[in-house]
């Protein structure tokens, strides 16, 4: 390959690399109440990723993040409402209408 070639081939793919890093929420486990107790034993979801509508979807054929357990989508229906996607857990997938990190889309300020 042409050294003038190889720059800008490794540049597109660490920017390739940012970019999908950048769209993936990181883990965390949901906690209930003012004194920020654990629930469902700290089982996490699967990650999320930015749609190109703008909504949050994470799915069980996903990158299963720390402590992965099958409480995933009844803690994600528990703390943002409703699947904003094929509504039900018989896709295998939960969206979100906005960031699963940012209170816009918490319909439950009782789980965080």
């Amino acid at each position: 390959m042409n050294r003038y070639l190889r720059l800008p081939a490794a540049m597109l793919a660490a920017l390739m690399i940012m970019a999908l890093t950048a769209s993936v929420t990181s883990a965390h486990s949901h906690t209930i109440g003012s004194n920020g107790q654990v629930i469902a034993n700290g089982q996490n979801h699967y990650a999320f990723f930015v749609q190109a509508d703008g909504t949050f979807l994470t799915c069980d054929t996903f990158n299963a993040l720390a402590n992965q357990g099958p409480a995933w989508y009844g803690l994600e229906t528990a703390h943002h409402g409703p699947d904003s996607g094929d509504a039900g857990r018989g896709d295998g997938c939960y969206a979100a209408d906005a960031s699963p990190l940012s209170e816009a889309d918490d319909v439950n300020p009782a789980i965080d």
